[in-house]
């Protein structure tokens, strides 16, 4: 087999980017991008037609916007698609023209796949390592983006191919078990009205945004609708061409206001309720896994060192996996110690179980302690 020029470690597998797609944010941006676009093509023409006036500060604005929003739109996508992946003997590396990125096999805490909703069996793979937390807390991930049977590149990463069943990720992950692994415990979210809640202080922040905005988008509605009518009332044409334009500025400038406080209000109060609702907890005598949609969390059991259980509402508990690992003998503890760090991305957090007994069981700890409470 080749070898790898870095390290001189014998290749196992290789593999680049069969899809590469562009990030929610990205497309959010582009499109506030195009409609400041649209916006100022409009108020340009206005400016020629009604005030003439040079419209060549708005149209070179509106070139550079809708660049800026071509370049978002397009770039991750592109960057991504130049990978090449490499699993060695000790190392998983990423490689983009003259960047490197590496992670010791051994250091891998747990993997986490999303699956491609147009391809069947791609997805991207991300690597995760615990890291200390506190003041020392940092992010130390790699992700291998769209490539082909991510869970046959993980069954090679943690040395269990031989023993892997891999499939598409529309299946159940308990279809896709390794050899003589068996379910010891499985269970759902309990969703409640808290779990429409913010959990964190950026997403109570970000509630607050969605309500101002949505409250400016109002008002300038108002003002528009008065501006509109008094420039009918001293003669404007409401057929013309100055109206027309005037009338598509003001209205997408209210649309890109609304458009962002709908997705914003969308990420803090709606997604994480679906989210619960599609997530389902396993723990097999040999991994723990979560399965969310398309998204998909492994972690071997030798990585958890200890469970903290917080109080989610009546009758719930928030179970944190600590997680260990060699050569990072800190602990990371995936929020268990008020650590904010919870957001879109499958964590190993148990959210709102009513048998934190049984997890505590099924991981080999027969002596169940009670739950912590959120003061504590």
């Amino acid at each position: 087999m080749r070898q790898d020029s870095l390290f001189g470690e014998r290749i196992l597998w290789t593999g680049s980017p069969r899809e590469a797609r562009t990030p929610l944010t990205a497309k959010a941006v582009a499109a506030v991008s195009l409609g400041l676009t649209l916006v100022a093509v409009a108020f340009g023409i206005v400016q020629v037609l009604a005030l003439g006036m040079s419209a060549a500060p708005a149209f070179l604005f509106a070139l550079g916007s809708a660049t800026f929003g071509a370049l978002v739109l397009s770039l991750p996508a592109w960057w991504a698609g130049g990978a090449r992946y490499l699993v060695t003997q000790n190392h998983v590396i990423s490689e983009r023209g003259p960047f490197r990125r590496t992670i010791d096999r051994r250091a891998i805490s747990y993997a986490r796949i999303s699956w491609s909703p147009r391809l069947p069996g791609v997805g991207d793979l991300e690597l995760v390592r615990a890291v200390p937390t506190g003041a020392l807390w940092r992010r130390l991930a790699i992700t291998l983006v769209g490539i082909e049977n991510p869970d046959g590149v993980w069954a090679i990463v943690r040395n269990a191919q031989k023993d892997a069943a891999t499939g598409h990720g529309s299946l159940p992950i308990a279809q896709r078990l390794d050899r003589e692994e068996r379910v010891l415990w499985t269970a759902r979210p309990l969703t409640t009205l808290r779990s429409y809640l913010p959990t964190r202080s950026s997403d109570w922040a970000q509630a607050l945004l969605t309500v101002l905005l949505v409250g400016v988008s109002g008002l300038l509605t108002a003002r528009d609708v008065s501006f509109l009518r008094r420039a009918l009332q001293v003669g404007l044409d409401a057929r013309s061409l100055i109206f027309g334009a005037l009338v598509t500025g003001l209205a997408l400038g209210v649309l890109i206001i609304l458009g962002l406080a709908v997705l914003l209000g969308y990420t803090t109060l709606v997604q994480r309720a679906r989210s619960l609702h599609a997530t389902r907890y396993l723990i097999t005598n040999k991994r723990v896994l979560i399965q969310r949609g398309r998204e998909e969390l492994h972690l071997d059991r030798a990585r958890i060192v200890d469970l903290i259980e917080t109080r989610a509402g009546p009758g719930t508990l928030n179970v944190f996996l600590v997680l260990d690992g060699p050569r990072a003998r800190a602990v990371a503890t995936g929020g268990a110690f008020g650590q904010a760090e919870r957001g879109a991305d499958l964590l190993p957090i148990f959210e709102c179980v009513q048998d934190g007994d049984g997890v505590r069981r099924a991981l080999g700890e027969p002596d169940a302690k009670p739950p912590i409470s959120h003061a504590a």
